[in-house]
């Protein structure tokens, strides 16, 4: 239950529990949970296809569920709600997570989906490891995999132009095995941002039919990303790396000194920013932003936290996955389960 994140995000189940109910667990409100989104209820996911549904933002409700496969997204719109998770799996509500359908389910991929989000009724898309991309174009009755080369570095495209003018046949198995994890997708000033392993982050204008990759030094995975104020992208992830692009110019980085990865970065239009992690890690930045040119060759024991910085932990150390405000509560989905986090 207190393993790292990413092992268990990254790890596929081998056998197919697709047949299986989720089991009605006693205690599931303190079971691994690892995303959560709202509209005017909340849904949570998490390990052993366990959903939970609350209307108010304290009493969770576990519901029934036609998989015990381990579910990692979960998206709302309206009334409708998407999640999916290992094998490859998208399961959809349209009664605000009450009832569940299972859209699809490919568990001979052996891929996990860590992300899922529509842009409206129709249109969605679902990404996950080792480049798993699918969309659909009629609200998840059918979904298509596509691979995207244009999301990889400048370099292994040029590889990929040549193994298509070689062996054409290879092309797209070649592609498959070197596209990386992709983490997390956000909607920001009607742009589509996708971020993910080995420093992934890319852009689209038309709901990711074609990408442009952002460079930057830093080469390690990113968890999540979002827009702090009118001209300010924020990155987070791995080893407590959190990174700034203002106004479009180079990417900064903002050290915190830690060593656990970041997974949430939550913005409510306040003078701060919250970032939560591994360890039970709460992590405040206050605005404007205090942030330095990236240093790839610095060592660990010249760091010094930027100024605004402060962190705590919570009691019980457990992994914080994700968090959202609602109702007047903060919610946490962690390790251990659903958290009430205190709010200032």
């Amino acid at each position: 239950m207190k393993s790292t994140l990413m092992a268990i995000l990254v790890l596929s189940a081998v056998f197919s529990a697709q047949a299986q109910e989720a089991y009605q667990a006693p205690r599931v409100t303190e079971s691994l949970l690892l995303d959560i989104d709202h509209s005017d209820f909340v849904v949570a996911v998490g390990e052993r296809g366990h959903i939970l549904t609350s209307t108010d933002g304290e009493v969770f409700n576990q519901q029934a569920v036609p998989t015990t496969t381990t579910l990692t997204a979960v998206t709302v719109l309206g009334d409708k709600v998407w999640a999916a998770g290992h094998d490859a799996t998208i399961l959809y509500s349209a009664d605000k997570g009450k009832t569940w359908v299972v859209q699809m389910a490919k568990p001979e991929l052996e891929k996990p989906f860590f992300d899922i989000t529509f842009f409206n009724a129709q249109q969605g898309i679902a990404v996950g490891a080792y480049g798993l991309f699918f969309r659909t174009n009629d609200g998840g009755s059918t979904w298509k995999q596509e691979l995207h080369a244009s999301i990889l570095s400048a370099m292994d495209q040029e590889y990929l132009e040549e193994v298509k003018q070689d062996s054409p046949e290879y092309y797209e198995e070649e592609l498959s095995l070197i596209l990386p994890h992709f983490n997390k997708l956000r909607v920001i000033n009607d742009k589509l941002y996708l971020v993910g392993e080995a420093g992934l982050v890319a852009t689209s204008d038309n709901m990711g039919a074609s990408w442009q990759r952002l460079e930057m030094e830093y080469q390690g995975s990113f968890q999540d990303v979002a827009l702090i104020n009118d001209s300010t992208i924020m990155l987070a992830g791995l080893r407590g790396n959190v990174f700034v692009q203002r106004n479009n110019e180079a990417w900064e980085q903002v050290p915190t000194c830690l060593s656990g990865t970041l997974n949430s970065i939550l913005t409510d239009n306040s003078d701060a920013i919250k970032l939560y992690g591994n360890n039970g890690m709460m992590v405040t930045l206050e605005q404007p932003i205090d942030a330095v040119i990236y240093d790839p060759w610095a060592a660990p024991g010249q760091c010094t936290p930027a100024n605004g910085f402060s962190a705590q932990q919570t009691k019980d150390k457990a992994s914080i996955v994700n968090v959202t405000r609602f109702n007047g509560h903060l919610i946490a989905v962690t390790a251990n389960g659903i958290q009430q986090l205190e709010t200032e």
